[in-house]
């Protein structure tokens, strides 16, 4: 989950960094990217040996139905359409199709923050050895929450969050 979460961060910014107006906004969400794709990365590597990693369960797929609340719940929440988040962002295509700066940003501030929810939520799921690891990711989504904000006030948009 986290690694598809990360793919589409990826192309939602490389998407986004195509058609921005401004400069300062192509360069953000260019740079996003980068750093969305050292996520996956990390995910991925984390991923590996994961099969010899279980939790105990007080029944049978108690964690897959954890997780499955996490993402039904909190990271992909539905918008005022009725459509995820997900599905709003959409890929490369439909990124590029979103031609408001300010509204590209609030949809990267949403998904920043969706990750951080999730991130949070399986922390204690990971190994104890790369609870450092989600810590530092977390750490760098927050970054990223802060860097948006900082573009959307700088591009004249709300000083709240």
């Amino acid at each position: 989950m986290a690694i598809q979460v990360e793919k589409d961060g990826l192309a939602f910014y490389s998407g986004c960094a195509a058609v921005r107006e401004t400069k300062a906004a192509a360069d953000l969400f260019a740079d996003l990217a980068e750093q969305e794709k050292l996520h996956v990365k990390v995910f991925t590597d984390m991923k590996e040996g994961l099969a010899e990693h279980t939790l105990p369960e007080s029944y049978s797929g108690e964690t897959d139905a954890y997780i499955a609340s996490l993402v039904s719940d909190r990271v992909f929440p539905r918008d005022g359409a009725g459509a995820t988040l997900t599905a709003r962002m959409g890929q490369v295509a439909a990124a590029t199709q979103i031609t408001d700066e300010m509204e590209a940003i609030e949809i990267a501030l949403d998904m920043e923050k969706q990750s951080i929810l999730l991130y949070s939520g399986i922390r204690s799921l990971v190994r104890r050895s790369e609870q450092e690891v989600m810590d530092r990711i977390i750490e760098e989504e927050r970054e990223h929450i802060r860097r948006l904000l900082s573009l959307r006030r700088s591009l004249g948009g709300s000083q709240d969050e």
